[in-house]
């Protein structure tokens, strides 16, 4: 008897914290929403707090890879790359046969603007053999091959409950392969 007692206080205390949890439903992105208009869709103050993340590397890079599989592209990742002065880069994405790379950049501002979708400038961290960081390495400029794409252009917004105004992660990752499309385009008319 006090054995099925406190099995039944044991389990009410593990049943007890997730009575309180919601379940947050995938917003599906907002179709009117592109690469040109995306930043009016940013949302700040209000009575309800907005959280603003970004996209990182390692969410970026396979739908990078997956955007240009779709259009036909055979890719190779993370390659080392050789510049004109020797100087050595990592290209997170490759296209061998067309010789163009994408670098996304890491780092973002604290508020996205608008203005930060004209930054092409790489900077590429360094580690020494100990693990500590080591002087990272400013690229102003990188060979026309070379496509600079900035975690700082790929945010999105959450609230605690869902609120289809706000510019979804899903939604960050169209304007990424939108980008990636019209880069690819650009390149090979330029």
């Amino acid at each position: 008897m006090i054995r099925t007692y406190i099995k039944i206080i044991v389990l009410g205390i593990l049943i007890l914290p997730f009575t309180n949890c919601k379940v947050q439903k995938s917003i599906k992105p907002n179709p009117n929403i592109n690469s040109e208009n995306y930043y009016e869709y940013y949302h700040s103050g209000g009575t309800v707090r907005t959280t603003t993340n970004w996209l990182r590397r390692h969410e970026a890079v396979p739908v990078i890879i997956d955007e240009l599989k779709k259009l036909g592209f055979e890719t190779r990742e993370y390659i080392l790359y050789e510049l004109e002065d020797n100087d050595q880069i990592i290209i997170d994405v490759y296209l061998r046969e067309n010789n163009i790379g994408i670098v996304f950049n890491t780092g973002h501002a604290a508020f996205p603007n608008k203005s930060q979708r004209s930054k092409r400038t790489y900077n590429q961290g360094k580690f020494k053999v100990s693990g500590s960081i080591g002087k990272r390495k400013v690229h102003n400029s990188l060979p026309k091959n070379i496509i600079v794409l900035q975690e700082t252009w790929y945010w999105y917004q959450y609230q605690n409950s869902p609120n289809d105004k706000l510019l979804g992660k899903e939604t960050a990752k169209k304007i990424l392969r939108e980008d990636v499309r019209n880069q690819i385009t650009e390149f090979k008319n330029g």
